[in-house]
């Protein structure tokens, strides 16, 4: 009898350890969520009162059409022009590794920002919020954000099978869940990424992607076992920096940064720092396109009576 309940408990115990692996499809842990959703929660006590008082009043400009810097044929450009799109570029790069404004940022990476706050419960002065959101992320998670979703935005998906027009990476998120800045705590996996809820069809659209290639991490990315590399080269002029997905085996989420380095450069955390020696460089020959839509002109400040 004694016999029988020791295999019976041997039996119970080796179910009860095998259902991790059948379970990878848990949300995110409530401790990874919080730290946007405490900044979502700061942001809205602070821009209620600066609303109250009437201390801070941005006054705000559009700007004109996107500028963007041709890959080929530069030379030919009146100089005039092509002097115009080297200050555009030298502000790009600068803004790019020391962000400081919401309204500068296009506007599908404004409203990737404002869905935290309706995931945080957030349902007052969606504008001015994630303005205040973004200003209470510090440098290192401004750059990786402004970085990686410019990335995003400006890579087309496109089926290798026939050529058909997927959209852009940045459709493949449905949802931001934490920004991993510079942290010398932790290794470098798991600094200087997005972690993101994927749409239902990311991972179908990644697998028909042309220039993405499937592999498996086996080291790094722990919990995040499939990878997509976008196409690099080294030494070629605007490909040097690629997106890089690591899913979870279900496909629901997934790590996203940017590879900008080659070789044993690209174990350290600056391989994903866009801020790097270099980096910016990179990112900006890969993805030329600059998104800026608004820029704030002047902050007038009221002086109650």
């Amino acid at each position: 009898m004694f016999a029988f309940v020791l295999c019976l408990f041997v039996l119970l115990a080796s179910a009860s350890l095998a259902q991790p692996i059948e379970r990878e499809t848990k949300e995110p842990p409530t401790a990874v969520e919080q730290p946007l959703c405490s900044a979502v929660r700061a942001a809205a006590n602070t821009t209620q009162l600066e609303e109250a008082t009437g201390l801070l009043e941005p006054v705000i400009t559009a700007l004109g059409a996107e500028p963007q810097v041709p890959n080929e044929g530069r030379g030919k450009l009146p100089p005039a022009e092509r002097l115009k799109l080297v200050e555009e570029r030298k502000l790009f790069e600068t803004s790019l590794v020391n962000w400081r404004f919401f309204e500068d940022l296009a506007p599908r990476q404004r409203a990737m920002v404002q869905s935290v706050l309706v995931r945080c419960g957030s349902t007052e002065g969606w504008s001015s919020v994630a303005a205040s959101v973004f200003g209470q992320w510090n440098a290192s998670e401004r750059a990786t954000f402004v970085g990686i979703t410019h990335a995003l935005l400006n890579t087309a998906l496109v089926d290798k099978r026939n050529g058909r027009d997927l959209g852009s990476a940045l459709g493949l998120i449905q949802e931001l869940i934490d920004i991993q800045g510079e942290n010398g705590a932790l290794s470098s996996d798991q600094q200087f990424q997005l972690l993101v809820r994927l749409t239902s069809d990311a991972r179908e659209k990644l697998e028909l992607a042309e220039h993405f290639l499937k592999g498996e991490n086996h080291i790094f990315h722990k919990d995040y076992p499939i990878s997509f590399r976008q196409f690099r080269s080294i030494g070629t002029y605007g490909q040097e920096a690629g997106l890089h997905f690591c899913l979870t085996r279900d496909g629901r989420f997934a790590q996203v940064h940017i590879d900008y380095r080659f070789g044993l450069l690209h174990l350290g955390p600056a391989n994903s720092d866009v801020r790097a020696q270099g980096n910016h460089q990179r990112h900006a020959d890969r993805w030329p396109q600059f998104a800026f839509a608004i820029r704030p002109t002047q902050i007038r400040r009221v002086v109650l009576q």
